[in-house]
């Protein structure tokens, strides 16, 4: 079977939380709710198709838990009272959302994708940018361009160009498209008359499109020494301000973004000069060795990188199935199947 050209890779649980936070209150039951959720991801999935014609295949991907949980939390990663500061410890779902019947219903709609031929995932203790992670590369290296549909900042790291111009970007209808950024001797690929398929691709996808040049190093380093809330995710650590019981995370602009994050030696020298420096030399409130093992603890949160993954994580990976250019059309017929049961609705919840 041919390759895909271009496949879109659908962050799941972003897709399907963004939809409920959406959608109104005005049905009968949570049955049937839950039933235009499912009809609501599906028409969302179509428009995203019709933005990009090119778009000849889908992976969709789901969390399903996390092994980072599993991880050894050193000593000092503690809050202010003492207490274990665990990953994503901190999310809490609302009361007032039936989440088991929710979830049930996302379940099915991964079996309807599946059952038409189209990639769905979900694999235990792996979360969906694990899956991202490993599909947008996998595609690549085969020679396969890739379109990320998300809002989560962090896959904002997976963007990629390679030698042979095979591309992977990230992109939302409200915020635009982000890419690699490029050198000169890149750009040449978009500017010169060699014929080149990805080069076509490209200039398809970004056409008319807002288009942002990151450089993805700098993602991944500020989160992991700076840390992230919403992950609940703690810096390597904090400034304590002069005569008073505020602290403060390190400023962006002492933070070197070049250095080679993955290197222990560079990393060890970064921190050891800054906590030479005047402003930090009294008033960080860890030791050295306790913030490069709070560095190596937050590395492995957030870098999506195999160097970081545990080798049965890797080893589950490369045993999925994969079909290389899936049926695009089954994302209507699920649509179809869909608005059948919405039709059919008798008050009973069937979901799988």
């Amino acid at each position: 079977m041919e390759k895909s050209k271009l496949t879109l890779l659908i962050d799941g649980n972003w897709l399907l939380m963004s939809r409920l936070s959406v959608i109104t209150n005005n049905y009968i039951d949570d049955n049937e709710l839950c039933k235009n959720l499912q009809l609501l991801m599906i028409q969302s999935i179509k428009k995203v198709l019709k933005k990009f014609p090119n778009i000849d295949n889908i992976i969709f991907c789901a969390d399903g838990g996390s092994w980072r949980n599993d991880l050894e939390i050193p000593e000092t990663v503690r809050d202010d009272e003492g207490n274990i500061i665990r990953y994503k410890g901190n999310r809490e779902k609302p009361s007032d959302i039936n989440w088991e019947l929710i979830f049930k219903a996302y379940e099915n709609l991964m079996l309807k994708l599946k059952q038409n031929n189209i990639n769905a995932y979900k694999e235990y203790l792996v979360e969906g940018d694990d899956l991202l992670w490993y599909w947008s590369k996998k595609l690549n290296n085969v020679g396969t361009d890739c379109i990320i549909w998300t809002k989560d900042n962090d896959l904002k790291q997976l963007v990629n160009i390679d030698n042979n111009k095979c591309f992977t970007v990230w992109w939302n209808e409200a915020n635009g498209m982000f890419t690699p950024e490029f050198n000169d001797n890149d750009l040449d690929f978009l500017f010169n008359n060699e014929y080149n398929e990805n080069d076509e691709i490209f200039k398809k996808i970004t056409n008319n499109i807002q288009i942002t040049k990151l450089n993805k190093n700098e993602i991944i380093i500020d989160k992991i020494i700076r840390g992230d809330k919403s992950d609940n995710i703690e810096p390597v650590l904090y400034k304590q301000a002069p005569k008073s019981t505020r602290k403060y995370r390190i400023s962006p602009n002492d933070i070197d973004y070049t250095m080679d994050w993955k290197d222990d030696q560079v990393v060890y020298n970064y921190f050891s000069e800054l906590l030479k420096t005047k402003k930090y030399s009294k008033n960080v409130n860890k030791s050295l060795d306790d913030i490069i093992q709070h560095f190596k603890y937050n590395r492995n949160l957030v870098a999506l990188d195999k160097d970081y993954y545990p080798n049965q994580i890797i080893e589950n990976l490369n045993e999925l199935d994969y079909k290389t250019n899936n049926n695009i059309n089954g994302i209507y017929l699920v649509e179809n199947e869909i608005r059948s049961d919405i039709n059919n609705l008798n008050g009973i919840i069937d979901f799988i």
